[in-house]
């Protein structure tokens, strides 16, 4: 059986975001645990998250920001401009507020940016938001840095690229656009990839491509799957970026943080050395390299480099590691070929393989390597279904629907687009049970339900009313993987 949405998987990896997008316009708070609140124009509350800060010249636009307590408008201070896939404007901001609290940065999400928009409504959007926040802050214009996940990682690659004056990109679970323009341009760029996320070989070749441009560049690998990153791991973006302003003169030299990233680099990098792991080793010393160049002298860790490079172990992983990468493309081609061929049991015995494969070793390159594969089929899956549902298309929304049962059965999202199926079919009784089936699976975006115009039908019933108040009266927690 073919259905037309297989033809979207050719532009999969640009895209790459998971599911959940809220069917409402509205701004929504992802941690009501939180201080926060609404702003207009008046002045900015330090020290706390406002969610809701409307542009002065255009009411339409609206973003997330946080000031450090020590915010002093008499002095200029960095910022960086986060780009949420599904426009959750205060979501990176909360994740990350206690980083930027301690390195002395401003983070502004904006909610007017989401994956499907065209590039000029994109730029629109970042422009009006780094106009309002150098308008209404004490930015400092040498330091203006964005940072997205996933889609919004390929939007910041491209405002960087468009808007002048961008000192450096973070981008997560993303990529640069397929030409590289950005090869040329004065920014530097450090990228997070989770091992267990299916961008994960596009984003190591894309680190390879970089070693050989003068571009200033570090790849950062973190055991998790597609998602924001854990503040652990994005603490190293925060100091990536004052290494860089101190390399380009931004920021004056400051020997004590050369220092601390020195030492903790180096004591990464020995811990691997005694625990036998070359290659770890190898990491630890490239990315010391790439942190401080220009600013210590790098010949000690460039020569242990060359060392490893030269040693037998490190040969034997580079060509082993260049035939998983090349069997995990050529997977992924199958799965594209088999997407809507292949019935239920087929999937069935192959999800098997899969899943037993990764129960006797879960940490291997290769349980690795499925565990990728399991999550872009997830993906797959989840963009099928709400393709041909979008396209009324519902006997290939529902073949869709339930593979994706299959492949990720612990995901809310299938029961959830099961509901806006039966909707279809009129049939409120199973979209109840497939919604309290999400529902108990940790679907929590009140939002999403009351704003869906799959089920305003069922507003008015008992059943629906006790559910929304189910959902709204737990503590609803920021979803990283989106």
């Amino acid at each position: 059986m073919q259905y037309s949405n297989c033809l979207f998987l050719s532009a999969f990896f640009l895209l790459g975001c998971h599911a959940k997008p809220s069917s409402s316009n509205e701004v929504t708070a992802s941690n009501p645990a939180s201080a926060h609140s609404s702003i207009h124009s008046k002045p900015l509350t330090k020290g706390m998250v406002i969610d809701s800060v409307i542009n002065s010249d255009d009411p339409s636009q609206i973003y997330a920001v946080y000031l450090p307590a020590k915010y002093d408008s008499s002095k200029k201070w960095p910022i960086i401009y986060f780009f949420d896939p599904h426009g959750v404007g205060n979501l990176p901001v909360i994740l990350y507020k206690d980083l930027a609290e301690k390195y002395g940065f401003i983070l502004a999400g904006t909610y007017n940016s989401k994956n499907g928009m065209t590039w000029e409504n994109t730029e629109k959007v970042a422009h009006a938001l780094m106009q309002d926040t150098r308008a209404r802050l004490s930015v400092d214009n040498s330091r203006l840095y964005t940072f997205g996940f996933s889609g919004g990682a390929m939007v910041a690659s491209m405002v960087a690229m468009s808007e002048r004056g961008i000192a450096g990109v973070v981008a997560c679970g993303g990529s640069l656009p397929s030409d590289h323009p950005s090869l040329k341009q004065p920014f530097s760029y450090i990228s997070f990839i989770g091992d267990k996320d299916f961008h994960y070989i596009p984003a190591m070749q894309l680190d390879r491509l970089l070693d050989s441009t003068s571009l200033a560049h570090q790849l950062i690998v973190f055991s998790g799957k597609h998602q924001w990153p854990p503040v652990s791991s994005i603490e190293q973006a925060f100091q990536w970026l004052d290494a860089d302003a101190m390399r380009t003169k931004a920021l004056s030299k400051n020997d004590s943080i050369i220092k601390s990233i020195t030492e903790k680099f180096v004591a990464e990098a020995e811990s691997w050395h005694k625990k036998g792991n070359t290659i770890q080793e190898y990491y630890t010393y490239k990315k010391l390299v790439n942190f401080l160049n220009g600013l210590v002298d790098e010949s000690t860790y460039t020569d242990k480099i060359k060392q490893i490079e030269k040693a037998e172990a490190f040969r034997k992983y580079s060509s082993k590691e260049q035939v998983l990468e090349i069997a995990e493309i050529q997977e992924m081609d199958d799965f594209r070929t088999h997407l809507s061929q292949m019935d239920k049991t087929w999937w069935n015995d192959k999800l098997g393989v899969m899943r037993k494969s990764i129960q006797r070793d879960s940490v291997s390159p290769e349980a690795l390597q499925t565990q990728r594969m399991l999550g872009y089929l997830s993906l797959a899956m989840y963009m099928g279904a709400d393709g041909e549902l979008k396209e009324h298309n519902y006997a290939a929304a529902s073949y869709f629907v339930g593979l994706y049962a299959l492949v990720d059965p612990k995901n809310p999202e299938h029961s959830y687009l099961s509901a806006c199926l039966a909707m279809t079919n009129h049939n409120s009784t199973k979209a109840m049970e497939m919604l309290q089936d999400a529902v108990k699976l940790g679907f929590s975006d009140s939002k999403r339900l009351q704003y869906d115009s799959n089920f305003v039908s069922l507003h008015n019933a008992p059943e629906f009313k006790k559910l929304l108040q189910e959902i709204t009266s737990k503590p609803e927690k920021p979803d990283m993987t989106q």
